[in-house]
């Protein structure tokens, strides 16, 4: 078995073996706070940047060469935490390769901690980009978000303090078999509506289960919503809803052509939803959170950068992006 010692340990061990001092070990101590302490700084520098001028490529490319000096945390993917940045009432603005993804910014308060990605590049990465996908099956975030849907301590009905409505927003490059069988609405739909067919176990299923003393983990499941298409500002989704036992969760999900899907999941406070299927019962938290869920998801926009106008099954109506918040013009010499 190994054994896997705290850092700190593991450096004094290094250091009696290799007959360093406690000089030794306290300089090294020392260098490790002065380099944290230039991250912060530097950090510290660009948000101040981006709070003032907005967020731009210089910035995240700034926050990657950062990241990059405190391996191995490093990550090709560079994230901000948006509620930094972004104020109520602006935009999220997430370009993923030539697509411009927008979405409000509620009035809500935010939980710490609300990552977006703000550009991301799969359509030609660098070799650590491109690692990063091989090792995610194609799968990237592009928004990890989060709100206080509550102000009491302990809300009737849910459980664990005051709880948070998430939204998780994921970009996700298709295999060729995925390409085909996603490629209309239609098609989307049939295939989505056997996914959900799938998580829920049969009788038959249940039998088996109860025979062999099994527990079938599928069995906190239950439809809300079968899949079913939804236009949302000129653009065709497929939207659907599922609990699992404490946990409910919508899903909106749209091809980006060629091929790249999008898929926005929402996922609603911790609440026992099977013994209280009917919404209007539910405490108020949780309905604050439908309402968020239907003002983030009206205010969706997905645009194509130099469109050709080419036809597109998932898009009804060409739309320009939400619009940038303003800030102050930056100086030329930047």
């Amino acid at each position: 078995m190994l054994i896997k010692l705290p850092r700190k340990s593991l450096i004094f061990s290094l250091c009696a073996l290799s007959g360093f001092s406690s000089f030794h070990v306290a300089a090294m101590d020392s260098e490790a706070r002065e380099r944290l302490n230039r991250f912060k700084a530097e950090e510290k520098a660009i948000y101040a940047h981006m709070k003032r001028y907005g967020i731009n490529r210089n910035n995240m490319a700034a926050m990657r060469r950062l990241e990059e000096t405190t391996p191995p945390y490093s990550y090709p993917h560079v994230s901000i935490a948006s509620e930094k940045v972004l104020n109520s009432g602006e935009h999220y603005r997430i370009e993923i390769d030539e697509f411009i993804l927008t979405m409000k910014v509620p009035s809500e308060p935010a939980v710490p901690g609300n990552w977006i990605w703000p550009y991301t590049d799969t359509r030609t990465p660098d070799p650590a980009m491109e690692r990063l996908i091989e090792n995610e099956q194609g799968k990237l975030k592009v928004a990890d978000l989060g709100w206080h849907m509550c102000r009491s301590i302990f809300p009737p009905g849910l459980f664990g303090g005051c709880e948070t409505a998430g939204m998780v927003i994921t970009y996700q490059v298709l295999t060729k078999e995925n390409i085909n069988n996603l490629s209309t609405p239609e098609r989307m739909r049939k295939v989505f509506s056997e996914v959900q067919k799938r998580r829920i176990p049969t009788q038959e299923d249940i039998e088996v289960s109860a025979h062999k003393s099994l527990i079938d983990n599928r069995r906190g499941y239950r439809i809300v919503l079968q899949p079913d298409s939804i236009t949302i500002n000129g653009r065709i989704w497929i939207h659907q809803a599922m609990n699992e036992a404490y946990s409910q969760f919508y899903v909106y999900t749209t091809i980006l052509r060629p091929d790249r899907m999008l898929v926005v999941s929402f996922g609603l406070p911790t609440y026992d939803y099977n013994a209280n299927p009917n919404p209007s019962t539910h405490p108020a938290a949780i309905k604050r959170s439908y309402a968020l869920l239907e003002e983030l998801i009206a205010s969706l926009r997905v645009a194509k950068i130099n469109d050709d106008g080419a036809p597109d099954p998932f898009v009804i109506e060409r739309v320009e992006p939400a619009p940038l918040p303003i800030r102050e013009p930056m100086p030329v010499a930047q």
